[in-house]
């Protein structure tokens, strides 16, 4: 595609990798003896994501509040792969507490004492949350004010994915160095599972739809930080509604889906999630699965399901964004320590400056008073 004039390319400056060919094939036995957290993977796509990456030679611990699927899930893991390392933590995802011990208890339960991978998988979707937060009534108790709403996605789908990655970014540094090649660094990666709910608005699915918008913002303001900072890949799923999940009643599914394109497939989805987290070259991605399509305007031959949806992003940059960026990374390499220290000292002095300003005011305020 040729850059319109006037707009430029950030992403090298970025440190993103380019936006994924989902066509191209990508090698998933890199998932090999790492360490993954999955955190909600006790049912539903964590559970699926479990099994598919255990099967390449991934262990696999789970923090979920749901104990008897989750112990039932792990008890399947390693039937089916002893060779590997697989457990289950209980974790509620709303409590700090909780979320640290999480951490805690997989880095001493990993065979290599490390974390490699997490996935902040944990999020629900209350229908009757979302229908009274639209349309709040009166409570019982005071006519002229409504029942205070449910604050339980917000605290799941926002606080919870932000403990989660938080921790992340605190333990994934810690993995050390490859066993094969010291001079380069471990792999580290941390996969949101957002949804099409924080890429486009969906009517009557405020809290839902609000909380994965968060998600989405979350990764933009992180996707490159967080591998220049940390040397971690921060990495974005975002399904579409999936139409074999049992998400929604069947007649809920028939309205949603019928008539249309129809939803995305299990199988796509746990193949986007696989190719974010095995190729290690993928940094600061996000990947929306839907239906498998034609994107024949684009001259895309091949029905797709996964698409890099924020694909643009940094590439087609306005003038004044793109001048802005490199302006402020020249003066940063141009200043060096010295400027920092330099900065650092002016900054500290005027605020002195301030303090001392500030009592001469109240001091002189007292002697005007007492004469």
């Amino acid at each position: 595609m040729t850059v319109a004039q006037g707009y430029h390319n950030l992403i090298p400056t970025t440190g993103l990798s380019e936006p994924i060919d989902t066509t191209k094939p990508y090698d998933p036995s890199t998932l090999s003896s790492k360490t993954v957290l999955i955190t909600g993977g006790a049912l539903g796509i964590g559970a699926a994501f479990a099994r598919e990456w255990a099967s390449h030679g991934a262990n696999i611990i789970i923090g979920d509040i749901n104990a008897s699927d989750g112990e039932a899930l792990i008890a399947s893991l390693r039937t089916s792969h002893p060779n590997a390392s697989h457990h289950f933590v209980n974790c509620d995802v709303t409590s700090w507490e909780s979320q640290v011990n999480f951490f805690k208890e997989a880095a001493r339960l990993s065979p290599n004492g490390a974390i490699d991978m997490v996935v902040a998988n944990a999020g629900v979707n209350h229908v009757g949350h979302n229908s009274t937060f639209d349309k709040p009534v009166a409570s019982k108790s005071d006519p002229d004010a409504p029942s205070e709403p449910s604050t339980k996605t917000i605290a799941v789908n926002i606080t919870g994915v932000s403990y989660t990655t938080n921790l992340g970014m605190f333990w994934l540094p810690r993995n050390g160095k490859r066993a094969d090649d010291s001079s380069k660094p471990k792999d580290r990666c941390v996969l949101l599972i957002g949804s099409i709910a924080g890429v486009v608005h969906l009517p009557g699915q405020t809290p839902y739809c609000m909380s994965k918008h968060a998600v989405t913002g979350l990764f933009r303001a992180m996707r490159a930080t967080a591998y220049m900072s940390h040397g971690v890949r921060l990495n974005m799923l975002c399904p579409y509604f999936i139409s074999d999940s049992n998400m929604f009643p069947r007649a809920g599914e028939a309205a949603l889906l019928g008539g249309g394109a129809g939803g995305a497939r299990f199988g796509d989805v746990v193949d986007a999630a696989t190719r974010l987290v095995a190729d290690e070259g993928v940094i600061g991605r996000a990947l929306l699965v839907g239906p498998k399509i034609k994107d024949e305007e684009n001259g895309v031959e091949d029905e797709v399901a996964a698409w890099d949806v924020y694909a643009e992003d940094y590439k087609d940059c306005e003038a004044f964004v793109w001048r802005w960026v490199r302006l402020m990374n020249t003066i940063e390499m141009a200043k060096g320590w010295v400027g920092w220290v330099r900065d650092c000292f002016g900054i500290l002095t005027r605020s002195l400056l301030c303090d001392l300003a500030a009592s001469s005011r109240v001091e002189a305020h007292k002697w005007f008073s007492n004469v």
